[in-house]
C-alpha cells in the first residue's frame, strides 16, 4: 500500500526495477481446469468478483532474475485501502487520529509498517462498505467479511475494536455484523475448538489460546 500522491511514481519505480506489469494470477489449479468444459468462462467469472480491486490496484510479476518467484506484488493506493497515515516525514499523527502517533496503529521496522489490528479491521471494514455501493456484495467484499471474521474469532479483536473510529458508518457495519448489535441478538461468539460442538472432544483451549472454562 502506498500514499495515492506516490502511487504513480512506486509504479514506475518497480518497472525501472524490471518488475513486469500483469495481471492478477487466479487461474484454477490443473486437476480442476481439466474437468470444466469452459475453463476460460469460469475464470472469466472468478475475476469478475474482484473488479472493484483490480481496478483500483495494479499487479506485477517478479523480474526474470527471480524466476523462481511465483508470488505477485499487488500495489494499492490508500485511498481504497484506508489505512492511517501521517505526514510523510513524522510518525505523528495526521488529521483524524487525535495525537497519537503511528506507532499506536502499526508495528514499525525500519521503512515497513505493518498495521496492527485495529488499523486492519477499520481498513476492512471501510473497503468493505465501499463495495456494497453496487447493492450486491462481490467476491472481493465476501473475502473482507471472511478476514474481519477470522480476526474476529482469533484474535483479540473485540466488539469494542472501533469504537474510536470517527467513520460512523464503520462503527456501525462493524457492531452490526461482528460487534455488539451482533452479539446482543445471536449471543457471544463460541470460540471453542471442536470437531462437533457438544462431542465431548473439544479442545482445552479455544481459537485465541485461551484456557476453556466449563460453564
Amino acid at each position: 500500500m502506498v500514499r495515492d500522491e506516490d502511487y504513480q511514481v512506486a509504479i514506475r519505480k518497480l518497472l525501472d526495477s524490471q518488475f513486469v506489469s500483469t495481471v492478477p494470477n487466479r487461474n484454477l489449479r490443473p486437476e480442476v481446469i481439466e474437468h470444466l468444459p469452459d475453463p476460460q468462462a469460469v475464470l472469466t467469472e472468478i475475476n469478475k468478483g474482484y473488479r472493484q480491486l483490480d481496478l483500483s490496484s495494479t499487479t506485477f510479476n517478479y523480474p526474470s532474475r527471480y524466476s523462481e518467484r511465483k508470488e505477485q506484488v499487488l500495489l494499492i493506493p490508500n485511498s481504497f485501502a484506508h489505512l492511517p497515515l501521517g505526514p510523510v516525514h513524522s510518525t505523528s499523527s495526521a488529521r483524524g487520529l487525535g495525537q497519537t502517533s503511528l506507532t499506536s496503529h502499526y508495528d514499525v521496522y525500519g521503512n515497513l509498517f505493518y498495521p496492527l489490528e485495529r488499523a486492519l479491521i477499520e481498513s476492512f471494514v471501510k473497503a468493505a462498505i465501499d463495495d456494497e455501493k453496487d447493492a450486491n456484495i462481490s467476491s472481493w467484499g465476501e473475502s473482507l467479511r471472511a478476514w474481519i471474521s477470522m480476526m474476529v474469532a482469533y484474535l483479540d479483536v473485540n466488539n469494542d475494536i472501533l469504537d474510536m473510529c470517527e467513520d460512523e458508518r464503520a462503527v456501525e457495519w462493524f457492531s452490526v455484523l461482528f460487534g455488539r448489535a451482533h452479539e446482543a441478538v445471536s449471543g457471544p461468539m463460541d470460540r471453542r475448538i471442536t470437531k462437533r460442538l457438544g462431542s465431548g472432544k473439544e479442545m482445552s483451549v479455544d481459537m485465541r489460546g485461551h484456557p476453556v472454562v466449563d460453564d
